[in-house]
């Protein structure tokens, strides 16, 4: 597997992995109709609005073709807007290579934090995401395509704990000069 940015071409490609990560993931938590007819629809269309910035990391996981993504909005605090795998490369490691790459690009960009929302019922995230050092903070409902659901913000106070640990110091702090 082969993390790397994204480019242009590939926003389509993009676009079916969140589609499918949704469909997934989400089935409980969104109207089963909204998945099954209307999700790819507005996801082809945000993928293909999207303007993204010289600073914004959107890095793909590739094997032979892309089977996850990260998309972190940096405007100017880091806010991790996206990470979806394909269903059947979940619980694989992709997720978590995602997320270190992104903190690593982001901590040699001067950041130090990074946040992102979750939906409350995505248990499974939510451990995820606490693995790798979030912090739940607050709770609120945010509006998804039309639905208001709760989520949880977390939060990371030193995105370089993400780091792998050739690249770390021991204490979770990245080297300096590095």
């Amino acid at each position: 597997m082969r993390i790397r940015p994204a480019t242009p071409n590939e926003l389509s490609a993009i676009a079916a992995v969140h589609a499918a990560s949704w469909r997934d993931a989400y089935r409980d938590m969104l109207p089963d109709d909204y998945l099954d007819h209307q999700v790819s629809d507005d996801l082809a269309r945000q993928w293909r609005d999207l303007e993204i910035g010289p600073r914004d990391v959107v890095l793909v996981a590739e094997q032979e073709t892309v089977v996850g993504f990260i998309a972190v909005w940096c405007r100017p605090d880091p806010y991790i807007d996206n990470l979806h795998v394909l269903p059947q490369g979940r619980s694989g490691g992709i997720g978590k290579k995602l997320m270190q790459a992104a903190a690593e690009r982001l901590v040699r960009q001067g950041q130090s934090t990074a946040y992102l929302w979750v939906l409350a019922d995505n248990h499974h995230a939510i451990r995820f995401y606490e693995r790798l050092g979030g912090e739940r903070a607050e709770r609120t409902d945010k509006a998804i395509f039309g639905h208001e659901l709760p989520n949880f913000k977390i939060v990371w106070s030193d995105i370089s704990t993400m780091l792998p640990d050739d690249q770390s110091d021991g204490s979770g702090s990245r080297p300096a000069g590095g």
